[in-house]
C-alpha cells in the first residue's frame, strides 16, 4: 500500500469526522432552539390570580410574563391565533373574523365549516411553521387556526385535524411524540387547549366552574413538564404560553337589539358580534348608516373608510361597509335570538375593542432563550412572530411585528 494512498484514506477520514462532530454539534444546538408554542384560549391576562397554580407559579419564576398581550380586532379566537403566527393584522392576512364573507369569491368563511378552514386560499402571510419548513425546519401542529389548511401549497410535517374529543393529555404525548422522534423530530410544534375558553362562555368569568379549568390547565402544564422532563427536554427546549384574548361577563340590561333600529331587510348580509359587520343593500349605505348613528348608544357605528386605524380593518373587502363596535358587555342581537342570549346567562364573552383591558390576554415564556424572573409591560400579539422566529435562529416573512418590542423578553 503506498504512502500516498494511506496519506488520502486518513484524509478523507479526518474529514468525514469533521463533519460527524459539526453535525453533531449542530444537532446539539438545535436542541437549545426548539420551540413549543402552547394556547390556552381564553386565558384572561388575570386569570392566574384566580386560582391555585403551583406549575404556571414555578414556570413564570423561571421565566418571563407580561401584564398582559393586546389581541388583534377582533378579538375573536381565529383572528388572533393567525396574527399570533403571521405576526399580521387581520387587514393583511385576511381572517378578518370568525365568521366572513369574501365579496370577490361570494363564499362564507365559518369556522364551523370544515371545507373553509381547511382551504388554503383564505389565508393570507406566511404562519411560521411555513417559515420554518421553507428553512431546513421539522414542524407540527396540535391543532391552530390555519394549521389545517394547505397555505402556500404546503401543511406541517406533522398536523391533526381539529377534534374536540381528543382528550388533553393525549395531546401532549403526540406532540412530546413529535419532539422525540428518532427520525425527523420536530423543532417547532403547536398545542391548543380550550376548555378555559368554553367554561368562561358557558359559566362567566366570576364561576366557580372557571377556577376549576383555570387549576385543570395548571395540572396540565405540570403533565407537559413531566413528560418533557422524562425526556430530558424540560430545561432544554423553550416554551411559550399565549391565550387569545380575555372575556368579559354579560347581562341582560346590557343588550343591543338591532332589528329596532334599522331595517333587517336593508341588509345584503351581516354578522353580529360586539364587532357587528352590516352589508347594507346597494345604495342604502347612507340610509341605514344614518339611522345607526342617530341611535347610537352603547355602540359606535363606522362607515369602512372611516374605521379607526388602530383597528387594521378598513383595507380588507372581508370587512363590510358598515361596523359597528359594542361598548365593552354589551351584546348586538336582534329580538329573535334575544331571549336564547338571557336563558343562556350568567355567561361571558369577547370580541371587544383591543383598548379594553378585559380583552388582554396571556402570555408566558420559559427556556434557554428566555429571560429568567422578569415581569414586562403589556403588548401586541403581532410581535410575537417575530419573537419565535428570532428564537429558532429563521429569517422572518413580512410582517408588521417588529422583535425590537419584545427583546426585552429574551436572555
Amino acid at each position: 500500500m503506498s504512502r500516498a494512498f494511506l496519506l488520502t484514506i486518513v484524509l478523507l477520514y479526518s474529514v468525514t469526522l469533521s463533519v460527524g462532530c459539526e453535525k453533531k454539534a449542530v444537532e446539539n444546538n438545535r436542541r437549545g432552539d426548539k420551540l413549543l408554542l402552547i394556547s390556552l384560549d381564553g386565558f384572561g391576562y388575570d386569570y392566574l390570580s384566580k386560582a391555585d397554580t403551583p406549575h404556571f407559579d414555578a414556570f413564570v419564576r423561571e421565566g418571563v410574563i407580561s401584564r398582559g398581550l393586546i389581541p388583534v380586532v377582533p378579538s375573536k379566537t381565529f383572528p388572533n391565533h393567525y396574527s399570533i403566527v403571521t405576526g399580521l393584522y387581520p387587514e393583511n392576512n385576511g381572517l378578518v373574523n370568525n365568521t366572513m364573507y369574501d365579496p370577490a369569491w361570494d363564499k362564507w368563511y365559518r369556522i364551523s365549516d370544515r371545507n373553509a378552514v381547511e382551504n388554503g386560499e383564505w389565508y393570507q402571510g406566511e404562519p411560521i411553521w411555513i417559515t420554518a419548513e421553507q428553512q431546513g425546519l421539522t414542524t407540527g401542529t396540535m391543532f391552530w387556526g390555519g394549521s389545517e389548511a394547505d397555505i402556500q401549497g404546503m401543511h406541517p410535517t406533522y398536523w391533526k385535524r381539529y377534534d374536540e374529543d381528543m382528550s388533553y393529555k393525549a395531546r401532549i404525548d403526540t406532540v412530546v411524540s413529535w419532539f422525540t422522534r428518532s427520525r425527523n423530530p420536530i423543532d417547532f410544534g403547536t398545542l391548543y387547549v380550550e376548555h378555559v375558553d368554553s367554561y368562561g362562555h358557558r359559566y362567566g368569568i366570576h364561576s366557580d366552574s372557571l377556577v376549576a379549568a383555570i387549576e385543570r390547565s395548571d395540572n396540565l402544564l405540570g403533565y407537559l413538564q413531566q413528560r418533557l422532563s422524562n425526556e430530558g427536554l424540560w430545561d432544554e427546549m423553550n416554551i411559550m404560553i399565549v391565550s387569545d384574548h380575555g372575556m368579559v361577563e354579560q347581562s341582560a340590561g346590557q343588550t343591543i337589539i338591532l332589528d329596532t333600529i334599522i331595517n333587517m331587510d336593508d341588509l345584503a348580509r351581516y354578522t353580529l358580534d360586539p364587532v357587528t359587520m352590516l352589508q347594507p343593500d346597494s345604495g342604502k349605505v347612507d340610509q341605514v348608516y344614518q339611522q345607526l348613528k342617530q341611535a347610537e348608544e352603547h355602540y359606535r357605528v363606522f362607515k369602512k373608510e372611516d374605521l379607526p386605524d388602530r383597528y387594521h380593518l378598513k383595507n380588507h373587502r372581508r370587512v363590510m361597509d358598515l361596523v359597528l363596535v359594542a361598548e365593552t358587555g354589551y351584546m348586538i342581537l336582534t329580538g329573535g335570538n334575544k331571549q336564547r342570549f338571557i336563558d343562556n346567562l350568567p355567561s361571558a364573552t369577547h370580541g371587544y375593542d383591543n383598548s379594553t383591558p378585559k380583552m388582554q390576554a396571556l402570555f408566558a415564556a420559559r427556556g434557554p432563550a428566555f429571560a429568567s424572573g422578569d415581569t414586562i409591560p403589556s403588548f401586541q400579539n403581532i410581535h410575537l412572530y417575530e419573537l419565535m422566529a428570532r428564537v429558532m435562529k429563521l429569517k422572518p416573512a413580512p410582517n408588521d411585528g417588529s422583535l425590537d418590542s419584545v427583546r426585552v423578553v429574551l436572555q
